[in-house]
């Protein structure tokens, strides 16, 4: 057993507005070139057909992601666990790598749109400037403010919801948007994207509207530590975590340890690497389970 204190579940609010960012393992890149970034557009469209999430800005750094997704019904961490799934396999067969692309946990941050929706965008499509990569945030192609200047179209791309922000009509909105990028973001607004200055790195507003959506966005979360979900999928197929930690080749074994290895990941109670030492496997072994199992679920 660890002695590290449980991590908090993954909010879940339909509707709700959320800056998701995935980094690339130890900050290595994650994208070596333009196809590994149409090939992660053409993973990031499927998944959000089968889940019916809505993408409303982006950002396709070198060694990670920003993402502004507004949540469906379903689970946000069970689509970006696929995509991240998905996107690592393919990258890692083309270049002849093997273990992981991304850091263990993606972060998915809800905003508060009346507050920070606006902010967030422009934290975004500034990123690439702040790095250096370009000196102005219309030279960096792999971003969405092409999209909102009005030069591309990206079937997947949602606008509307942030250009209502600014004016009803989209001529206004649009020339407003421009006027409200190009000012330079203030100082303590960065930090706060950057998670400097938040008590809970799992939403972003003000107290009055951070309480009541930390109180009621997951009552009752499915499973709210990795003891609890062991102990609810072991004694639904009748079996023990000794057994499953046996250095048994069974079968029925193995898929118990992908299903408890898959859940713990997308509900953020545990990573692959936690699960594999708990049940004495390799990080690897578990890992292609885990990939096969969510295969089939897809």
């Amino acid at each position: 057993m660890e002695n590290s204190l449980p991590r908090k579940p993954r909010l879940h609010v339909p509707g709700g507005f959320y800056h998701v960012i995935a980094r690339g393992n130890g900050k290595q890149d994650i994208f070596l070139g333009d196809s590994d970034r149409l090939l992660w557009e053409q993973l990031l469209q499927k998944g959000l057909q089968k889940h019916k999430h809505q993408v409303h800005a982006y950002c396709w750094m070198i060694n990670h992601v920003h993402i502004v997704i507004r949540a469906g019904e379903k689970a946000l961490g069970r689509f970006m666990g696929s995509l991240l799934s998905r996107y690592a396999k393919v990258f890692n067969r083309q270049t002849g790598r093997s273990g992981h692309v991304f850091e263990r946990r993606h972060r998915a941050i809800l905003v508060k749109e009346d507050d920070y929706l606006l902010e967030l965008v422009r934290y975004i499509h500034h990123n690439p400037q702040r790095a250096g990569i370009v000196s102005k945030i219309g030279d960096y192609r792999w971003c969405s403010h092409h999209a909102y200047m009005g030069n591309v179209r990206t079937p997947w791309l949602i606008t509307d919801a942030v250009f209502s922000l600014f004016n009803a009509n989209l001529r206004s909105a649009r020339r407003q948007y421009v006027e409200f990028v190009g000012e330079k973001q203030p100082p303590s607004i960065i930090e706060k994207f950057r998670g400097v200055s938040s008590n809970d790195h799992r939403v972003l507003g003000d107290d009055e509207w951070r309480d009541p959506v930390l109180g009621d966005a997951n009552p009752k979360p499915e499973f709210e530590s990795l003891d609890q979900l062991i102990d609810v999928v072991c004694r639904r197929y009748g079996v023990t975590e000794a057994q499953l930690a046996t250095r048994s080749r069974s079968r029925a074994n193995a898929k118990i340890r992908a299903e408890i290895a898959l859940n713990a990941v997308d509900a953020g109670v545990a990573t692959v690497t936690e699960i594999a030492r708990r049940f004495g496997r390799s990080q690897p072994v578990i890992s292609r389970a885990v990939s096969r199992l969510r295969d089939k679920m897809e």
